[in-house]
């Protein structure tokens, strides 16, 4: 463990003494190389997925923000983002496999040759690629290594360890990034010392400073000279919202008008990773960074990053009134959720005016209990106050994020989520498995699990979304877990398994988002849906479920040849019996092979599956009598 050390003497000699070293053995020829991680799940890879820009393709904002914090110091920075090289390369050559993505690393190295690499990498799911890219880099000993990210700042320690870094930064990255230059360049820009930098010089040890504070001010103008953000939509897209607008032929880019959150989620590791607070950009610097992008790079599609983009409302409606001011034809969504209280009459007139095609809300749980545990900060009635606004506003998408699984969580408990999720009707439940998430503090025990995922380089990291675990987008079949309208037999002070969970999300998946979807009603708006279904099926081509409720989607707008279709395809892809046992045990197989010619019959169709689903589900909930009242839709 390394020792706390007061704050007297903020010179670093041991680290500037390693940092000599390293600039007397390796090459100090200013150039920087910029490494973003493989976001796609590459066990589970599918090319045709790929092809159809099914998988994640978020440019590398933050390697952005790092370019723009270094360089006034007149370095030759590249910056290498090995989603997008992978992506396109799938494109590009039909012969490429993607298992072979490290050459594109191999080449990028040997063609620029850089004396520093930096690298980072956010989540679990990409453990074993940042591992893998680092070996191969240090493997050359042509380059100073340094580490960062959430990976890098929870396992900095395992990291030095295997020698797979020079340098881990632990948090932002932009004041450390500064202050390691100023002893590993010939410039010395006196930047302050901070801690917060670990290093291996026979012992691991830490800098020592003032803990810093990264502010966030100006735009990523002059760091998209070094990427292609305008070609990012021709191979992958950031999520269902995006692939709306890419679908038009337009592009997108990631934006971001401030870091942190106000809330202190005990599932989220924002606050742990950024500190407390929200640190917002002005609305002359975002709106100068719209532009830009608008005016200069054709993008149409803005997607938000933000954790907490309503922390700063009278800026963001501004921001929106620019915009609208402006009479710019663009798109937007916020996909991470805003915060539902901040959400009033006057802000949804201006998100309706201003392009949103879409956003998400953060509900999380149905159970009020529950609710207050994580520390979510909302409430059920905040959240049906919003879904009362929404019939005001049928223009934007919105969801509301569920997660499944939460610690400790009993069968109950989730189905007040499921509960809730019929009562609140968005036009979407975006339900997700809990992921167990570095520097949350509902994790603060699972370090062993996370030993685990470094020893094993990631290989059993639990996908929110469960599907995406193969590549066909099934689930694993196992007989020691409850299937499809099974899971409702589950007993209500049951704590169910992680297997057992994805299960449940299937359920409650099918059965809120399709089989009882708000604009599939009389009074819907199917356009919205089939939009979001449409965009979703990129990553399941072949999901028949998707595929039958798109021809149902069509019907009702009296689109008879693209409903006829999608029931066509729907019928050739129930043809395992996994789907057929599926489909039996949500009453679909009915609705597929009897197929209504008009729209008034399909209304009546849904209205009669749903009855009979819900009477067989009430049925087998009464078996915990005083426990589970009656659902209905």
């Amino acid at each position: 463990m390394i020792e706390s050390l007061p704050i007297v003497d903020i010179d670093n000699p041991e680290l500037q003494a390693y940092c000599r070293d390293l600039r007397e053995t390796l090459p100090d020829n200013g150039r920087i190389l910029l490494v973003q991680i493989p976001q796609v799940i590459l066990s589970s890879f599918n090319r045709e997925i790929a092809l159809k820009r099914g998988y994640y393709a978020y440019p590398p904002t933050g390697l952005q923000y790092l370019y723009e914090a270094i360089k006034h110091r007149g370095l030759d920075v590249r910056i290498l983002d090995l989603n997008y090289a992978l992506l396109k390369k799938v494109f590009d050559d039909p012969c490429f496999v993607h298992n072979d993505w490290p050459l594109l690393l191999e080449d990028e190295l040997d063609s620029f040759d850089p004396g520093i690499v930096g690298v980072s990498c956010l989540f679990d799911l990409a453990i074993g690629p940042m591992i893998e890219v680092l070996e191969r880099i240090r493997k050359r000993n042509r380059s100073v290594v340094i580490a960062g990210g959430v990976i890098a700042t929870y396992e900095w320690k395992a990291l030095l360890a295997r020698n797979l870094a020079h340098f881990v930064v632990k948090g932002e990255g932009e004041n450390k990034l500064n202050y390691l230059l100023d002893h590993l360049t010939p410039v010395n820009n006196n930047t302050k010392p901070t801690p917060g930098i670990y290093f291996n010089n026979g012992e691991i040890k830490e800098s020592r400073g003032i803990k810093d504070v990264v502010h966030v001010h100006g735009n990523l103008r002059d760091s998209y000279n070094l990427i292609s953000v305008e070609k990012y939509s021709h191979y992958g897209g950031l999520n269902p919202y995006s692939r709306q607008t890419e679908a038009l032929g337009y592009s997108f880019a990631a934006i971001q008008f401030s870091r942190g959150c106000r809330g202190s989620c005990t599932f989220c590791s924002v606050r742990d990773f950024m500190g407390k607070g929200v640190r917002a950009r002005s609305v002359d610097d975002v709106f100068g960074e719209m532009a830009f992008l608008y005016e200069e790079k054709g993008v149409r599609h803005f997607e938000w990053l933000d954790d907490d983009l309503l922390f700063n409302l009278d800026g963001f409606k501004e921001l929106l009134r620019r915009i609208i001011n402006k009479g710019w034809k663009i798109y937007w969504s916020a996909n991470n959720g805003l915060v539902a209280k901040s959400i009033d009459d006057e802000l949804m007139d201006l998100i309706q005016q201003s392009g949103c095609i879409g956003f998400k809300v953060g509900i999380e749980t149905g159970n009020e209990a529950m609710l207050k545990q994580v520390k979510k900060p909302g409430t059920h009635k905040q959240f049906l106050e919003l879904s009362r606004l929404l019939r005001s506003y049928p223009g934007p998408f919105v969801g509301g994020n569920f997660i499944i699984g939460l610690p400790n969580e009993t069968f109950g408990q989730m189905m007040d989520s499921f509960r809730f999720a019929l009562e609140v009707d968005l036009d979407w439940s975006a339900f997700t498995l809990c992921a167990v998430i570095r520097g949350a503090s509902a994790f603060s025990d699972s370090g062993e699990y996370f030993d685990h995922q470094m020893k094993t380089d990631g290989a059993n990291v639990v996908n929110f979304i469960p599907t995406r675990e193969s590549t066909n987008g099934v689930l694993k079949e196992s007989s020691k877990v409850k299937k499809n309208t099974g899971v409702f037999l589950i007993a209500a002070d049951e704590v169910p398994t992680a297997e057992q969970a994805k299960e449940i999300w299937f359920a409650f998946n099918i059965i809120v988002n399709y089989i009882c979807n708000k604009n599939l009603r009389t009074d819907g708006h199917p356009a919205k849906f089939i939009s979001w279904v449409e965009s979703a099926r990129r990553a399941y081509p072949s999901n028949p479920y998707m595929l039958l409720f798109l021809a149902i989607g069509y019907k009702l707008l009296g689109k008879d040849k693209e409903a006829s279709q999608f029931h066509s395809d729907a019928c050739a892809n129930v043809d395992s019996d996994y789907w057929q046992e599926r489909f039996a045990a949500f009453y679909l197989n009915n609705l597929l092979n009897e197929f209504p010619k008009e729209r008034d019959a399909i209304i009546d169709s849904l209205g009669q599956l749903r009855a009979k689903l819900f009477a067989q589900l009430n049925q087998w909930l009464s078996l915990e009598r005083g426990v589970y009242p009656p659902i209905s839709n």
